[in-house]
């Protein structure tokens, strides 16, 4: 089981030696995960600038947004086994999903509906049981149920989204970060920046005067002005509060699973 960290580096009390580039394992990538961090791990600077540790479903091109590829894990199903108030662990019902490893899931989440009112319980995954594929499995929960599960209650999976990342294509999936190196294939271990101070290509009238300040990620991950990935005229000094996207699914498939930002 793996609860995620962020790790601020630079903080006071936390030394980083005598190397000159002392957070240099940002722009580093490998096929091998780093035994100290799993995906989904934060690491602030300084500066603010702020990284998750992810994995790549295909190549990623540093300088342009890469974009979340996976799908949820397990569709709206109904539970077999029970659960109590107070409990951090459930079983999640046989139906179709890929063959499990142990914590494969982890920093995923799962979504769980009581069956008679819209109250739902929603935790994120610390880890879970192996499984063959479309059988039943545990999963470890980063918090107690505060309702029951009974076999009237249903439930939704999904896996970690930072596991399956790649170059943004045609208006396909949403965005997560700008990769902090370049990606050269699938099953990279790498960092994604998604916070603070970077340089994303940009497109259309991004920066130009008239209201071209608020970006919007274009289809292939670069940031377009607001004026133009949304077709109308934005008056200068005037925006709008994002309040965040869909990241996967929708109202009438798994989720939708919602980034919510401040």
């Amino acid at each position: 089981m793996h609860i995620n960290r962020i790790t601020n580096l630079g903080s006071i009390g936390l030394s980083q030696g005598e190397d000159k580039s002392p957070w240099s394992f940002l722009y580093k990538t490998s096929l091998v995960k780093d035994p100290g961090h799993w995906i989904g791990d934060h690491v602030t600077l300084p500066d603010g600038r702020e990284f998750v540790y992810s994995k790549s479903s295909a190549a990623c091109i540093s300088g342009q947004g890469c974009e979340f590829t996976y799908t949820g894990y397990v569709g709206y199903t109904a539970f077999v086994v029970a659960a109590a108030v107070g409990d951090t662990e459930i079983t999640i019902p046989a139906a179709t999903h890929a063959a499990l490893t142990e914590d494969e899931l982890c920093g995923g989440y799962v979504c769980i509906f009581d069956g008679t009112t819209n109250n739902t319980q929603f935790r994120q995954i610390i880890g879970n049981g192996a499984a063959d594929a479309n059988a039943l499995f545990k999963v470890y929960l980063d918090g107690p149920l505060a309702e029951v599960v009974t076999t009237s209650s249903t439930c939704e999976v999904y896996q970690n989204p930072y596991a399956a990342l790649r170059t943004g294509t045609m208006n396909t999936y949403a965005k997560a970060g700008v990769p902090a190196a370049k990606v050269s294939a699938a099953n990279t271990y790498f960092w994604c920046q998604i916070r603070k101070f970077v340089w994303c290509a940009p497109q259309a009238n991004l920066g130009n005067t008239g209201g071209k300040i608020g970006g919007f990620w274009h289809d292939v991950g670069n940031i377009s002005d607001g004026a133009t990935a949304l077709g109308v005229t934005i008056p200068a000094a005037k925006s709008c509060q994002y309040a965040g996207h869909v990241v996967t699914g929708s109202i009438a498939g798994v989720g939708p699973l919602f980034n919510l930002q401040n």
